[in-house]
């Protein structure tokens, strides 16, 4: 059945170079050895995987791309911010960071930064 299957995101990258550094040195994922000519894959959790492939114009979604989820959204937060992460931040009648960090009561909390390519990347932490 297919729901059984292994899945990956996947985004695209206009500079797989600038990309590959940024998920390596900032993200701390580690590339894979299966990576093929003109993408990118990261390995992740739980046999995930983080997909990136060139092409000449970037992506225009304006919605969360890639969910990392977490345990410890607080210190995985503050781990990326000390790798240089820049971290989205809203303050709306209904949606406001603190510390980075909305809190959604019933659903969780959650964090969003972008990618080189402005791609919406989320760490999420469910109650």
């Amino acid at each position: 059945m297919v729901g059984n299957n292994k899945i990956s995101a996947v985004l695209v990258s206009t500079d797989l170079e600038r990309s590959q550094s940024f998920y390596q040195d900032k993200v701390a994922l580690t590339l894979s050895p299966d990576t093929i000519k003109n993408h990118l894959i990261f390995d992740c959790g739980d046999g995930t995987s983080l997909l990136i492939y060139g092409r000449g114009s970037a992506n225009l979604a304006d919605h969360t791309q890639v969910r990392f989820w977490s345990t410890e959204i607080d210190r995985d937060v503050a781990e990326l911010a000390g790798r240089g992460i820049v971290f989205e931040e809203y303050d709306t009648e209904t949606f406001k960071t603190v510390n980075h960090v909305v809190t959604s009561a019933g659903i969780g909390r959650s964090a969003w930064f972008k990618d080189p390519d402005g791609n919406t990347i989320a760490l999420f932490q469910p109650e």
